[in-house]
């Protein structure tokens, strides 16, 4: 035997001496293993649940194991939705795999576990409907629908939460209003539940203020409860929900209000990934970005004891933005290919836009076109013939996610325009532009609005608005400064420095502070991060030897005839070489790209 505590109640046989025991049963008396494993499923369940829910395991898998399933379904009843609001999603739904289906179909409170798993996962209405059938049924016999106003209230609540995913909000709000006038008053559990559906629906009507009301009201019926968890998955929801509209003071209060309650209360459920990784969220926009990462890290091995794969994911994001960010493409593109496998093995709720919008980041920095035009397609944004963005409908509703692919596809639209000239694109570009801005302020998702900004900064730059790019970047800055928004900026690279630096010469600011524009995002682009390779991050490729020869013709003042006769090519070569070089350095004539060249130390 070895011991595993200093009391001497518990122990293991050596594993060797555990292999030998288990052969000899399976040799001698096989026919005593179910009873060998319903017992062991009874005394699991008697001595009590340790706080990683290990013991439960242990009684549920051998009550499976002797096919005792009505000893299975009791403990699922009584345990499997705690296991789901702790995200160990794999763990019962193996559980419910080996359920036969006439013995699950008997449960309500089994079948209402295994329906929120599906739910609180993201997946599919399909894939949830033969619980949701059985549950119907169930709750349509009038004895059933009376007999537990818990189990009612807790229908209605699921239902409500299924109709948010359908984009029915307002049918969504009448059933948890149902739900409301049911539930005991003592249930802060379902209470939990059902204002989780109301804080979802008001989110989609951009009722922003009952929206904070119901998260809020999550957190206090979890706490009542003694329900960790679900006070956890109130304080994430809010604190995403501020992050998604820009609030990155509020946000912070609320996330470093959670990682106070967890780590005070000594555990630490899957949920608390969310908390962790929207603390390295805020500080990621701060451009504090060791503190962003040791929270990335922290909410990464706390996924790990969970059936998502949500935070190591965008974590792969985050690092291959911030070594993008530091010049060093090779290792973003590693980092990036790495999130796109676990996601292609995994399936994630709610980083997929996340890991496409990084994709054509690289793979626009790599001059790879066509791979970044098929991972945006892959999405399902329809591109049709020669590239072109969707036209963006009156009544599409601006969401983070919708932001996130549209502006990769304004991105592709730069790329086209800078690389080959394609400026009819780039026109419509702006347009598109336009409506995703006003968009995105209306339901105020400023880090979708900001974003949007600089790309429409660049695009008029290409076209040589100057005035009308330089607008843009105030109106960023204006936008920015509140929250202290930095990386957004620095993500973009050296040209939105030079664009920052003209303004602050030019008093341009309008009433945002000189020292936030020049202590905060221009010290982030100085940084020893930011000073590797500062022309490798301004240009989408390096000029080749043909091109500075050119350039460095056209710097002494030749003309296009001169340069021919001097390099021994064509005058159309010289013009083609001409128009690669201004695509490259994002100018539209001689004087800029010897002045971009110059500031660039190429010249």
């Amino acid at each position: 035997l070895i011991p595993l505590d200093d009391e001497q109640r518990w122990y293991r046989y050596h594993h060797l001496f555990a292999d030998l025991l288990r052969d000899l049963q399976n040799t001698r008396q096989k026919d005593e293993t179910a009873e060998l494993h319903r017992r062991a499923s009874h005394w699991y369940a008697q001595a009590g649940i340790d706080e990683r829910g290990t013991f439960v395991s242990e009684a549920i898998e051998h009550a499976l194991a002797a096919e005792d399933y009505a000893m299975a379904v009791h403990l699922l009843e009584s345990h499997a939705m705690d296991m789901i609001m702790q995200w160990r999603v794999k763990t019962v739904n193996g559980w419910m795999q080996a359920l036969p289906p006439e013995w699950a179909a008997q449960s309500p409170k089994t079948n209402l576990a295994f329906a929120w798993m599906h739910v609180l996962g993201g997946t599919t209405y399909t894939q949830a409907s033969p619980y949701l059938e059985r549950l119907q049924a169930m709750f349509s016999d009038s004895e059933m629908g009376q007999e537990d106003a818990s189990l009612q209230a807790e229908w209605l609540a699921l239902r409500s939460n299924l109709l948010n995913a359908q984009g029915k909000p307002a049918e969504s709000l009448e059933l948890a209003s149902q739900a409301l006038e049911i539930v005991p008053e003592q249930d802060g559990y379902v209470r939990s539940q059902i204002y989780m559906g109301m804080a979802g629906a008001y989110q989609q009507m951009d009722d922003y203020a009952h929206a904070v009301e119901a998260f809020q009201m999550i957190v206090q019926h979890g706490r009542a409860a003694a329900n960790f968890v679900s006070e956890m998955l109130g304080l994430s929801g809010l604190g995403l929900m501020a992050l998604e509209h820009g609030q990155l003071h509020f946000a912070f209060e609320i996330a470093s209000q959670g990682i106070e309650r967890i780590e005070r209360s000594g555990s630490l459920p899957p949920i608390s990934a969310a908390v962790y990784g929207e603390l390295g969220q805020i500080y990621y926009h701060w451009h504090q970005l060791e503190q962003a990462q040791d929270h990335f890290l922290r909410a990464v091995q706390v996924s790990t004891l969970s059936g998502y794969s949500d935070a190591e994911i965008y974590h792969g994001v985050i690092l291959s933005r911030l070594r993008q960010m530091e010049g060093d493409l090779e290792a973003a593109a590693r980092e990036i290919q790495k999130a796109v496998a676990r996601m292609q093995a995994d399936a994630p709720a709610t980083v997929r836009e996340e890991v496409v919008s990084q994709q054509v980041r690289i793979y626009l920095a790599q001059n790879r076109l066509t791979a970044a035009e098929t991972a945006l397609k892959g999405q399902g944004f329809s591109l049709q013939g020669k590239f072109a963005i969707p036209d963006l409908p009156p009544d599409q509703n601006i969401t983070p996610s919708v932001g996130l692919l549209y502006n990769s596809g304004l991105r592709i639209l730069l790329y086209r325009a800078q690389a080959r000239g394609e400026l009819a694109g780039l026109r419509r570009g702006i347009e598109l532009a336009d409506r995703l801005i006003a968009g995105a302020l209306q339901r105020q998702y400023i880090p979708v609005a900001l974003e949007t900004l600089l790309l429409r900064a660049r695009m008029h730059a290409v076209l040589g608005n100057d005035q009308a790019s330089l607008a843009d970047y105030a109106s960023a800055l204006e936008l920015a400064e509140p929250e202290g928004f930095i990386s957004v900026f620095v993500e973009e690279g050296w040209p939105v420095a030079e664009a920052l630096r003209i303004l602050l010469e030019q008093n341009r600011l309008g009433a945002v502070q000189p020292v936030y524009v020049e202590e905060s995002i221009l010290a982030a682009f100085s940084s020893p991060r930011q000073s590797a390779k500062k022309e490798s991050a301004a240009l989408i490729e390096p000029l080749t030897d043909r091109e500075l020869d050119v350039l460095r013709s056209m710097a002494e003042g030749l003309k296009y005839e001169e340069i021919a006769a001097r390099l021994f090519i064509s005058l159309n070569t010289v013009r083609s070489h001409v128009k690669a070089i201004y695509g490259k350095l994002n100018v539209n004539n001689r004087t800029k790209a010897i002045e971009m060249a110059r500031q660039l130390r190429i010249l």
